[in-house]
């Protein structure tokens, strides 16, 4: 991979060679005076340039990256006034001085060089009007300047520019060459060598070809034409049928790029490489593009699975192998730092919704990297970017819940009165938050989190398996309707789901009824002959009274204004004996309607005990029971009930 751009902000490389041109005035026709004006057109001088380097080993970037060394059979071309060109050569002496040695023109006073010969131009515009041509192929030199070819010549892919004044009493002259190219340089790490045999640059603009040096000021200025070539081939080096591991240059026109490509050709396999960030710019500078890594960046994608609408897992898939048919890993870890999935093998990789640990991937960001091993066995690991899943899962939920009436209707169970009368009075059984959509692997898998609020209802979970949130049942005061419900939240996904259920007050037993407590009995008149004993209520038994002891049941709720019971009620019957027999009867009413009524026994004081049933129905503003007896004097004879109950029919 192509890092970080880095500018090298060093001093430039400009090929500052304090070249001292020296004047050895030896003339072809052994005259003794050097005058410009007693020279002839065609005449020719010698000419001998000295130049001092750090090293006379090479014309070489030195071990440094960027001073630039003088080789032993360097060429310039000089350009005289008649801007012919000259070949000049070097060669160094044992004083460690490079001297370049060729024949001007004698009538030139003003002259230019362009290194290296063979890229220079035939002839030049001016002396300050230079054109040369740097090659769109390059061969590599590992740490150095790239070479080029010109017929059959090679020579350093690195243009440089001087000029001067020859001076004719034989002072040296004192010149400074200034590179015309910019260098852009990466390295080859040792595991990304695998059979690379060529670099193919790419830019947005001209950066090779036909180069115009205008040198009317103390630096030149280079330019290119648009139409020149935008691709520059980096071959590896001569000998080399591939590039081996090192830092390498390839030399380009002095042009701000605006991003570019690079594809390297490796067997049958081409990695390309690109970058939008812009640099360059500046001739003699060296543009650090960083380190490549040839291979192939894998690509990862996830998608949760559903079968019959059953959401199973996430499934992931990793293609672009880095290297194909070798084996590698990638590793997905979640924003906890928790490993979620592991994949290994060759080629294309692929993850089931049905891991045992993360079937199913939540919502979020993901890191992921990737190992794998070079052909020389080196283990590398990487990153990839995040992996980011926004998908949504996709369920439903119900609600369910019953009562004592439910079994009335219907509704939720099998309709039946006999199970009706068989539950309490007062509970919401079983109330169940049923999720369908989710797999059981994901349901009941400890690192997803299912959050339930219910509302309506308070009570704590008896159970929880495959979807069904049961909780355990819940006691309730009033008669009334319950609006209940239970919202889930999973993964970012929020769903309810609720039922209104019933609490009429039915299947209801009062043994005996009282006025206390919850759903109490009341006094409707005649409250001086009414006793609430433990065991009974007694109607008219003591005191006196100037109306009719008369008690009332709580008022039941009724969901469609309508009620179908059995009432029965137990208890005894007294007649009382002063002189004569003192009976009394007592009437059981639903609402103002009387249902039942019994006398005390006659001509006797034993008791009488009843236990009578009676269907009837409950209605609106009829929705209670009361009992009355017509004793208001201590001579009447009394009623004592024992128990009420209450069903449904």
């Amino acid at each position: 991979m192509i890092r970080t751009w880095i500018l090298m902000t060093m001093e430039r490389i400009n090929r500052i060679y304090s070249i001292l041109f020296v004047l050895a005035a030896f003339l072809l026709n052994a005259c003794s005076d050097d005058s410009l004006n007693d020279a002839t057109e065609s005449q020719l001088v010698p000419l001998t340039i000295s130049a001092t380097t750090i090293s006379s080993t090479r014309t070489a970037l030195d071990e440094d990256g960027t001073t630039v060394l003088w080789q032993e059979g360097d060429q310039i071309a000089v350009y005289d006034y008649k801007t012919t060109k000259h070949n000049f050569s070097s060669s160094i002496g044992t004083d460690g001085h490079t001297k370049f040695s060729g024949k001007i023109t004698a009538k030139s006073q003003y002259f230019a060089a362009i290194y290296p010969y063979t890229l220079a131009s035939e002839n030049a515009t001016s002396n300050s009007e230079l054109t040369a041509t740097l090659p769109s192929t390059q061969y590599a030199v590992e740490g150095n300047f790239p070479e080029c070819s010109v017929n059959e010549s090679t020579t350093v892919c690195n243009i440089s520019v001087t000029k001067g004044e020859r001076n004719l009493d034989g002072s040296p002259a004192v010149v400074t060459f200034h590179n015309v190219g910019q260098l852009l340089r990466f390295s080859i790490p040792s595991y990304a060598t695998d059979q690379i045999s060529s670099i193919q640059f790419t830019a947005p603009t001209a950066v090779a070809g036909k180069l115009n040096i205008n040198y009317s000021s103390d630096s030149p200025d280079v330019s290119i034409a648009s139409t020149e070539s935008k691709v520059i081939t980096l071959l590896p080096p001569r000998r080399s049928s591939t590039f081996s591991t090192g830092t390498y240059y390839i030399v380009t026109a002095p042009v701000s790029l605006s991003g570019f490509s690079m594809s390297f050709t490796a067997g049958s396999n081409t990695y390309s490489l690109s970058s939008n960030s812009t640099f360059g710019g500046t001739a003699g500078r060296i543009y650090n593009l960083g380190s490549v890594d040839l291979v192939n960046t894998p690509s990862v994608t996830a998608a949760h699975v559903y079968e019959d609408g059953v959401l199973q897992g996430t499934k992931i898939n990793v293609t672009n192998a880095p290297i194909e048919g070798k084996a590698w890993a990638v590793t997905i870890k979640n924003s906890s730092n928790n490993t979620v999935r592991t994949l290994s093998g060759t080629d294309n990789l692929s993850s089931p919704e049905t891991d045992a640990s993360w079937p199913y991937l939540p919502t979020g960001t993901y890191t992921v990297s990737y190992t794998y091993t070079t052909s020389n066995g080196k283990s590398i690991t990487k990153s990839l970017p995040n992996l980011s899943i926004t998908e949504k899962p996709k369920f439903s939920v119900d609600f369910s819940a019953y009562t004592s009436y439910s079994y009335v209707t219907g509704d939720g169970v099998t309709q039946s009165i006999t199970e009706a009368n068989k539950l309490s009075n007062n509970k919401i059984y079983a109330p169940t938050l049923t999720l369908t959509g989710i797999s059981s692997r994901i349901l009941g898998n400890s690192n997803y989190k299912f959050t339930l609020t219910p509302s309506g209802f308070s009570s704590s979970l008896k159970s929880s398996a495959n979807g069904n949130y049961v909780y355990n049942d819940v006691t309730v005061t009033d008669w009334k309707a319950y609006d209940l419900s239970v919202s889930v939240a999973f993964d970012g996904v929020t769903k309810s789901a609720g039922k209104t259920v019933y609490i009429t007050g039915l299947p209801y037993t009062a043994t005996p009824p009282k006025n206390s407590g919850d759903h109490a009995w009341s006094v409707v008149q005649g409250g001086g002959k009414i006793d609430w004993n433990s065991g009974n209520v007694a109607l008219g038994e003591g005191g006196t009274t100037t109306a009719d002891p008369t008690i009332k049941s709580p008022e039941f709720y009724l969901p469609n204004g309508s009620m179908n019971v059995l009432v029965k009620a137990e208890g005894t019957l007294h007649t009382r004996q002063v002189l004569i027999y003192y009976r009394e009867t007592l009437t059981m009413y639903v609402g103002s309607t009387s249902i039942w009524s019994q006398e005390s026994p006659q001509k006797s004081t034993t008791p009488a005990s009843f236990a009578q049933e009676v269907n009837t129905a409950f209605s609106s503003g009829s929705n209670y029971l009361r009992f009355s007896v017509g004793a208001r004097t201590e001579l009447s004879g009394y009623a004592r009930i024992t128990s009420v109950d209450i069903r449904y029919r």
